[in-house]
């Protein structure tokens, strides 16, 4: 796994041991920047679910103001902290070693332009996640959030009047799913 563009451009990633991830593959994180690409200059990003801090890193890299990098394992978060030192942008990155949605109910900072959500497939950690989110004061109506999530794992955005859903697109048996809160 290594970083697409930018900064550090090139640089490989470490990944934590024991199988505790599933990184984003290159074509699906190249997708979502390309998407994404008019938001990140001076963006403030929060990457929830982790792993190895590779989609965070990235947007660091193309010229993100911030990242906060959360995940539950210690391990992931160490490996996350290697990677921000491999590729020069620490002092622009701030790790979590807690549960996410600890994360979202107890940590108070500015709020974030652009979300990713890249929790384990079909483990059920959407939904409270989802549920979450609207209540909220890290987000405001403009944050965009990206769940990358397996296909069978099925979410309903565009039934949920608390949200908006803006795209989705399907590589193989990966969705991205690109939202933003209705303010509702």
């Amino acid at each position: 796994m290594r970083i697409i563009t930018g900064s550090a451009k090139g640089r490989r990633l470490k990944m934590p041991g024991g199988g505790k991830t599933r990184p984003a593959m290159d074509k699906v994180k190249g997708s979502t920047f390309n998407i994404i690409a008019n938001l990140v200059e001076d963006a403030r990003f929060l990457d929830l679910f982790a792993g190895s801090g590779n989609l965070g890193i990235e947007a660091l890299s193309r010229g993100g103001s911030y990242a906060a990098f959360v995940d539950a394992a210690r391990e992931c978060t160490k490996t996350i902290r290697e990677n921000l030192e491999i590729t020069n942008l620490a002092e622009r990155g701030e790790v979590f070693t807690m549960d996410c949605i600890k994360f979202l109910k107890t940590i108070s900072m500015p709020p974030f332009d652009v979300v990713f959500i890249d929790p384990p497939y079909l483990k059920g950690l959407l939904e409270p996640l989802l549920q979450q989110i609207p209540i909220c004061s890290l987000f405001k109506p403009e944050t965009l959030f990206i769940i990358e999530r397996q296909k069978k794992d099925i979410i309903g955005i565009d039934k949920m009047p608390q949200y908006r859903l803006l795209d989705e697109r399907i590589f193989g048996d990966t969705v991205l799913t690109f939202f933003k809160l209705t303010g509702e």
